[in-house]
């Protein structure tokens, strides 16, 4: 596989750039196609440590977020493109949130609880294998590894020294990278799962590649991921942003599935997250989100209540009251907003 073609054309600090202009890909990062048309989004520095920190709630989080952003992009501006021969849509310039990013954005944001990516692993897949070595790329707290039953031993890639050091009191093993674990225990794993990992990460190629070293003959990937559509749609329905440096990729199911074969998997399923109710409160609390970033109003308000058991009951009325903004677009409240996709190593 060729690797896509980069420009030396990034924006100097305080540029805007233009649609014209300013690209750094030249090729579709997913298929390699070079049929990448103008910007559908454009983001500053600002904009996006805005989005993720107003400076009203904490000015100098606000501005260590602006000034690692405005370092990861080489410039003040981001735009997202997308790729009309197989969907994928991504950030550009094309570089995920490094650690030190990441450190900063996670000093307010903690792990998810259980969600349907897990449903969808345990059904799907670790049902038909009886017992075996299971190893999962950004294991979080672990919550998905903790309810895996003896028959499994436990793997994870984990960076957060925190985090690892949680994942071993739990009895799993860790690594600090995927580079390590593959080291260490190459065609070894029954499962290799990523939930919702692969759209942080611009070497997605690379990190396919190293899961299919990881795996023995006949082992299975399990990757979920947002789905394109889904993340475009957002600011439409709730205001809320899919913001990168976060997110870089946004993965169709073509694109995907392209990803996986030129890491040599064979895919063997692609399933979406069905709908359900909890989707449509995900939308709510995004309304909720995309409006605190104004600080008058009653969203703001209620986030700055340092009491958080004080702050629920009233998430829960700005909630409501976002209901009437949410009503044009009922055909998609709760439509699930991911994929999952099996592969195989061949």
């Amino acid at each position: 596989m060729k690797t896509f073609q980069l420009r030396n054309t990034r924006p100097e600090s305080g540029e805007r750039g233009s649609d014209e202009d300013r690209y750094s890909v030249s090729a579709c990062p997913a298929c390699e196609s070079i049929q990448i048309g103008a910007p559908i989004e454009r983001y500053t520095a600002e904009h996006a440590a805005a989005h993720f920190c107003p400076p009203w709630r904490n000015a100098d989080r606000y501005e260590r977020l602006r000034q690692s952003i405005t370092k990861l992009w080489g410039g003040n501006t981001c735009v997202i493109r997308q790729c009309s021969a197989c969907g994928f849509a991504f950030g550009d310039p094309f570089v995920g949130g490094d650690e030190e990013f990441y450190s900063i954005l996670h000093e307010q944001h903690g792990y998810p609880a259980w969600r349907w990516d897990y449903d969808f692993a345990f059904r799907e897949v670790l049902a038909l294998f009886p017992q075996g070595r299971l190893l999962e790329i950004g294991a979080g707290e672990g919550v998905f590894l903790k309810h895996l039953g003896p028959q499994w031993k436990a793997f994870a890639v984990e960076a957060s020294d925190t985090t690892r050091a949680l994942l071993q009191q739990n009895g799993i093993s860790v690594f600090p990278n995927l580079g390590e674990a593959t080291r260490c225990h190459a065609a070894s794993f029954d499962v290799v799962a990523m939930f919702q990992v692969l759209e942080h990460i611009a070497s997605f190629h690379e990190v396919l590649k190293l899961c299919h070293a990881l795996l023995r003959p006949g082992g299975q990937l399990i990757v979920t991921v947002p789905t394109c559509e889904a993340m475009l749609l957002q600011p439409k329905i709730t205001g809320e942003h899919d913001m990168p440096p976060n997110h870089i990729n946004k993965f169709t199911t073509r694109s995907l599935d392209i990803a996986m074969r030129i890491a040599g998997f064979c895919v063997l399923q692609t399933t979406n997250e069905p709908w359900s109710l909890g989707k449509i409160s995900s939308s709510l609390y995004g309304r909720v989100h995309a409006d605190a970033v104004d600080p008058g109003t009653f969203a703001a308000k209620v986030y700055r209540l340092q009491n958080r058991k004080l702050r629920i009951p009233f998430l829960a009325i700005a909630g409501a009251l976002s209901i009437p903004r949410l009503l044009p677009f009922w055909r998609h409240l709760g439509t699930g907003g991911a994929f999952g996709m099996i592969a195989e190593r061949q």
